[in-house]
């Protein structure tokens, strides 16, 4: 009786309905494997039941879409303008400028290129640096003259210096060693000259020496600009060092238009000699 009801057509159809509604039912209860993209998660094969393991790889994923637009984005952004930069210095700058605006077209000019200017003057320089010298050695009391004129004669020497010594370059007792003419030259071409050659004579060990500037008959007034002028350069800086004593020369080296002039004697030469009397 067992075996006919289980071959019994109706019971078999109710067995099989039996299986298919459990079968449904189990598949119903069962979670559905967690996947991205048709992709099944490794610990889901292994049997255990992990729903948030493929976050893992969505975050990644995530990353890397993002990087890849913000390389987008860098490359098409517009360059930093100076006004941008890191530089306080710079920023500074640009704020200071903020409200900076150009003129109207208008009200610009055109300056135009100013004419060659030449070259300055060489004793403008030279005589500022002379009266600088002269002022500090009047108030330090260094190097000091006393000049005296008679007529068209004249003599000088630093203060101190024994009267003998100006009497006897006055009189011409001391042989001049060399001399320098002052004819036709200008007021700067003869102070260039005058302070070239008293340099160079007490560079040599020269004592006395001839400087011949003239009466100045023949300049603009007739007065004597040049014989006036050297007695301002020998007792000013650079040749003031270097003077003793000026005196105007005798007739034959040539009278009131000629100059001796006495020169400090140089370390480690011997003193000056006058001629016997």
């Amino acid at each position: 009786m067992k075996g006919g009801l289980d071959s019994c057509p109706r019971c078999i159809r109710r067995q099989t309905s039996r299986s298919g509604a459990m079968s449904r039912k189990r598949k119903k209860n069962t979670p559905p494997s967690p996947s991205i993209h048709g992709k099944t998660s490794p610990a889901h094969e292994q049997g255990f039941y992990t729903p948030f393991s493929c976050l893992d790889q969505y975050g990644k994923r995530k990353t890397r879409r993002s990087s890849a637009r913000d390389l987008v984005r860098e490359s098409e952004a517009p360059p930093h303008s100076s006004k941008d930069a890191s530089s306080g210095d710079e920023r500074l700058f640009w704020e200071a400028m903020a409200d900076v605006r150009p003129l109207p077209h208008d009200a610009r000019e055109r300056v135009p290129p100013g004419g060659p200017t030449g070259g300055f003057p060489r004793f403008s320089v030279r005589e500022d640096w002379e009266v600088l010298t002269h002022l500090a050695d009047l108030v330090s009391g260094e190097s000091r003259f006393s000049v005296h004129y008679s007529d068209e004669y004249m003599d000088g020497a630093v203060v101190g210096l024994a009267p003998t010594v100006l009497k006897r370059l006055r009189n011409g007792d001391f042989s001049y060693q060399d001399h320098v003419d002052l004819h036709g030259l200008t007021r700067q071409e003869a102070h260039d000259r005058v302070t070239d050659f008293i340099l160079r004579s007490h560079a040599r060990g020269v004592r006395c020496v001839l400087v011949i500037c003239g009466r100045g008959l023949n300049s603009q007034g007739k007065e004597p600009v040049l014989k006036r002028e050297l007695v301002t350069w020998m007792t000013r800086a650079p040749l003031k060092r270097l003077v003793l004593a000026f005196a105007s020369a005798r007739t034959w080296d040539g009278g009131a238009g000629a100059v001796y002039v006495l020169l400090r004697r140089r370390k480690g030469k011997a003193p000056v000699r006058t001629p016997a009397l």
